[in-house]
């Protein structure tokens, strides 16, 4: 059996969301970019790109192919950073943006759900057991299914919160809506993965949901 992470214990609690770049430093860049200074959007992308490229994959699944996103991304970061005005630290700008993009693209999706049947890319660290590579694999497997069987909207609460560590406030700004309002996506989307989870393990086990005959 492959073990799965436990998501609704929240990862990275208390850890700051994965935008590595100092806060500060960002925001100078954004400056220069309002400034016309188009070589500090360059030196913002090669700082934030890793983070854009990790949030995607949660929030699409590793089955896709993110750099196409991720070039929507950033082509939508470079028109919406002009009216930044710093109401918010940039990380919630930022994921704003790419919560956007995995939203039009989850949409676009569930209209097609025939092209989700790819598998997704094998990782494999140095020196990683075969056995444990396969069982990590397989678990991601799981988790990424059952997070396909949430709306998007749920999804992308249930990611930013779950696994990039944001509160509830800055994911209402995140996403434009209240704190109130993902709170009760973030339960709904808790209970709809805990079911999804449950069945996807049950149908693994010897003999299907009903055990080993």
């Amino acid at each position: 059996m492959a073990e799965v992470p436990a998501l609704g214990e929240r990862r990275g609690r208390g850890v700051p969301a994965p935008v590595a770049s100092d806060e500060a430093q960002l925001q100078l860049l954004v400056r220069r970019i309002q400034e016309g200074d188009l070589t500090a959007f360059e030196q913002l992308y090669q700082l934030t790109r890793m983070d854009a490229v990790r949030t995607l994959r949660h929030l699409v699944g590793n089955r896709v192919e993110v750099e196409d996103l991720l070039q929507e991304t950033y082509l939508r970061l470079l028109t919406a950073v002009k009216g930044y005005r710093g109401e918010s630290r940039f990380r919630t700008f930022f994921y704003r943006v790419c919560s956007n993009v995995a939203l039009s693209h989850l949409r676009w999706k569930r209209r097609r759900p025939e092209d989700s049947v790819a598998e997704p890319p094998e990782m494999v660290a140095q020196g990683d057991d075969p056995e444990h590579a396969a069982a990590r694999r397989q678990a991601a497997r799981l988790v990424e299914v059952a997070l396909e069987r949430l709306k998007p909207k749920k999804r992308i609460v249930f990611v930013y919160y779950e696994l990039c560590g944001m509160t509830p406030d800055e994911i209402a700004e995140a996403v434009g809506s209240s704190p109130n309002t993902v709170r009760s996506r973030l339960h709904h989307a808790r209970l709809e993965f805990n079911e999804a989870m449950q069945r996807l393990l049950a149908h693994r086990r010897p003999g299907g949901p009903h055990g080993a005959p």
